[in-house]
């Protein structure tokens, strides 16, 4: 069985509030997602014995009006793997390809591993 049909099956006879059932597609394909990128986090999924009608409670608890999308997929990606989050990186096109992006913050360069060629060459 997988991922999909057994989050599904779980909620035949679920009674969701408004908030579930909006996010309830869109939480199963994220999760759905997350589990083919990660086997331990399938794992995780399949040997749960927590429900996805608790999952999509858990994503939307205290919800007044609006969640976002990420915050939405972290609190349902937690509820099965606590510890674990999720990492999103968004970028401005101008229509230009992102060729007009410029980087101004060394941040963006932290973690990378940077060669200049020319260094290697001098002797």
């Amino acid at each position: 069985m997988s991922i999909k049909e057994k989050l599904t099956a779980e909620l035949t006879d679920a009674k969701l509030g408004k908030y579930e059932n909006i996010v309830k597609p869109y939480v199963l394909d994220e999760i759905c997602i997350f589990a083919k990128q990660n086997s331990e986090f399938a794992q995780a999924i399949e040997q749960s014995d927590k429900s996805f009608n608790d999952c999509l409670k858990a994503s939307v608890a205290g919800v007044k009006e609006h969640i976002s999308d990420l915050d939405c997929y972290k609190r349902a990606v937690a509820f099965y793997f606590p510890g674990a989050d999720i990492k999103c990186t968004m970028t401005l096109d101008l229509g230009d390809g992102g060729f007009s992006n410029s980087e101004t913050s060394t941040e963006a360069d932290s973690g990378k591993l940077q060669l200049d060629l020319d260094s290697l060459l001098d002797f």
